[in-house]
């Protein structure tokens, strides 16, 4: 199960990394834009990792809660 949220972040991380190996391609040029995607990357990973923490937690939460409304 996958939000809108999930696709777009999974989505803009993955666009990410493509320019960051393009731009690896060529690292002198460019060192200041590769730390900048670089630090986005890590951000990016961040919000998702957050995210799916935080709707394992409420999928889970939920799960119970219905369990215990049957009884």
């Amino acid at each position: 199960m996958s939000s809108e949220y999930e696709h777009n972040v999974s989505k803009l991380l993955f666009e990410k990394k493509e320019k960051l190996d393009i731009l690896l391609k060529n690292p002198d040029k460019n060192k200041n834009k590769i730390t900048f995607i670089e630090s986005e990357i890590v951000s990016l990973q961040s919000l998702f990792e957050n995210y799916n923490i935080g709707m394992n937690v409420f999928r889970r939460a939920q799960g119970g809660r219905s369990c215990l409304r049957e009884v």
